[in-house]
């Protein structure tokens, strides 16, 4: 399972500072959620660069499946919908706090590190994107990286994390 993670300000990718705990933290929902895709929210204070919080969101791709498949021809096990219900409570919550979602992560099942085109296409909503991963193999923590955008050359690099 590979878990991905988009960073919603891109001034703080690259010094973004990831505990061990956050990571870790990603990872075990991730394998909770195994062998369907885990997304969640990450949140630090908005005046730092620390991811502090990780909340796990309900995917609610099977929903959306099963009320449209011809909309939504994928499943929870391939893809992921965050319930919108719950976002917005993670966001009230972060804000009532001054603190802000730094990433949205999702994972992978099955699968090494690497960063999709699908992936690039939804980290692409506004333009020039971030967008870390972390990976998880057969339900096991294996590894971890960042995908952000490097506005200068415009592309993904990457940076290990684990």
């Amino acid at each position: 399972m590979v878990i991905g993670i988009y960073l919603s300000t891109l001034e703080l990718m690259r010094d973004l500072k990831i505990s061990s705990y956050v990571l870790d933290m990603m990872l075990r929902h991730a394998e909770r959620e195994y062998p369907n895709e885990a997304c969640g929210i990450v949140i630090g204070p908005k005046t730092k660069r620390v991811a502090l919080g990780v909340f796990p969101v309900k995917n609610i791709q099977d929903e959306l499946h099963a009320r449209d498949p011809q909309r939504y021809p994928r499943q929870a096990k391939t893809a992921y919908q965050m319930d919108p219900k719950e976002v917005k409570v993670v966001e009230k919550e972060a804000e009532s706090k001054a603190f802000e979602p730094k990433l949205f992560y999702h994972s992978h099942p099955d699968h090494a590190v690497y960063f999709s085109d699908e992936d690039k296409a939804m980290a692409c909503p506004w333009g020039e994107p971030s967008y870390p991963e972390v990976g998880v193999e057969q339900g096991k923590a294996r590894a971890a990286s960042e995908f952000y955008w490097n506005s200068m050359t415009k592309t993904f690099e990457e940076r290990k994390l684990r």
